[in-house]
């Protein structure tokens, strides 16, 4: 089955590519004159990631339930411009999932984020799509600031790529605490200078 799945895989890949790089140009057009975008970015899932993924037992079907084969993420400068970006997005494409990723305790800090699940639209397809069987009906779609995108990165790699027989120790750990704390802290600073300057609306973030 393995071998399958990689073989499977490989055969719409070309096509995950040209999806990518249609669903990149939408996302730029809907958020056309969206102020504070840093930047709009999508990737196709690599092979090894895909079938790490796939080899869950959550996954009976994994090539038509995967849904971040084809994903995107807008960066924003400032918290309030998540609201506005997400409310552009839904309207365009029209939102099937919403989570907005928190730590659990108001005690916590770590990753922050705002995951979508969109449909794949048809007009993004690329020609052949319909052509290979079980093809995603979905992508993923993540919305953060600046200062959450620099926490979660590292901490991701941190998290997810240490190297075989290292530890992170309790005081490796809380200093990645501490750096979550100061990245929240300043993000939320920036956002209020923001707002004193009119940079953003002076309305409570959405976020």
């Amino acid at each position: 089955m393995p071998e399958d799945l990689e073989a499977a895989y490989d055969l719409r890949k070309p096509l995950l590519v040209e999806l990518r790089r249609a669903l990149e140009d939408k996302t730029a057009q809907a958020l056309e004159n969206v102020q504070h975008i840093d930047r709009i970015s999508f990737r196709v899932k690599d092979r090894e990631s895909f079938l790490r993924k796939a080899s869950k037992p959550s996954y009976s079907d994994p090539l038509v339930e995967l849904e971040d084969q084809v994903a995107g993420r807008v960066i924003t400068f400032f918290r309030d411009d998540i609201a506005i970006v997400k409310a552009r997005l839904t309207d365009w494409f029209g939102a099937v999932e919403h989570e907005s990723k928190q730590p659990a305790s108001a005690s916590e800090f770590d990753y922050e984020s705002d995951h979508f699940v969109f449909v794949i639209p048809e007009h993004a397809k690329p020609e052949g799509w319909h052509e290979v069987e079980d093809m995603p009906t979905t992508f993923e779609l993540q919305v953060r600031t600046l200062f959450m995108h620099a926490w979660a990165e590292p901490q991701h790699d941190l998290g997810y790529k240490t190297p075989d027989g290292v530890t992170i120790d309790r005081d490796m750990k809380r200093e990645l605490a501490w750096i979550a704390a100061s990245a929240w802290g300043a993000d939320r600073a920036l956002n209020d200078v923001a707002r004193r300057v009119g940079a953003v609306p002076s309305s409570p973030s959405q976020n």
